[in-house]
């Protein structure tokens, strides 16, 4: 249930901000939010986070929803609660859940019919997906995924595979996988960073 007691952290909601320092990856960029599915992975500190925010930043991206998950959002009622306010400051009219009303199928097919028209289509970005592991959670987002096309892209950073239905993403070319290895820099994109610093 949603209950709506909870506040909404704003930092949760907003895209992170880049470090001065940051070296701008097109080739990266290029591949992220293309297709109805862009799966980010890889173990702690290899940029996951970093690749995201700076594909949101750059110019021409769309509306971008983006929420910043934790341990705490693992069940229905504080996910969903982030994902509306994200679509929300995106300036997605997002449906409201009466007090007490359960985010089941009603909620979600609601939410799916506005994002279905929506063009350009809204982009939301799960940072930290790893956190999400509550089938209820995980399911009713490959609905909403499903049934919110051609409006909805979902771009996840995890550091495991995210657990929704990868393998029919994947059949119809819908889906872009960027694992460790991609997110490692190349020599010149090292060169560049240790140059700014004075390396």
């Amino acid at each position: 249930m949603i209950s709506g007691s909870d506040p909404i952290l704003d930092a949760k909601i907003t895209v992170p901000a880049l470090p001065a320092w940051v070296i701008q990856r097109p080739r990266l960029a290029r591949r992220i939010g293309q297709e109805a599915l862009t799966s980010i992975t890889g173990p702690p500190g290899a940029g996951k986070t970093m690749a995201a925010a700076t594909w949101a930043n750059g110019p021409g991206r769309g509306p971008v929803a983006w929420v910043t998950l934790d341990e705490y959002d693992n069940g229905a009622a504080a996910f969903w609660s982030y994902v509306r306010a994200a679509l929300r400051r995106a300036g997605v009219t997002a449906p409201e859940l009466a007090r007490g009303e359960p985010a089941g199928r009603g909620f979600l097919v609601r939410v799916a019919a506005v994002l279905a028209g929506h063009d350009p289509p809204v982009t939301l970005v799960l940072d930290e997906f790893h956190c999400l592991t509550e089938p209820e959670v995980t399911a009713g987002l490959a609905y909403l995924l499903r049934n919110a096309r051609p409006g909805l892209r979902l771009v996840c950073a995890a550091r495991t595979d995210p657990p929704l239905p990868l393998h029919r993403y994947r059949l119809t070319g819908e889906l872009t996988e960027i694992r460790a290895r991609d997110l490692a820099f190349t020599v010149p994109e090292a060169a560049q960073l240790m140059r700014q610093h004075g390396v």
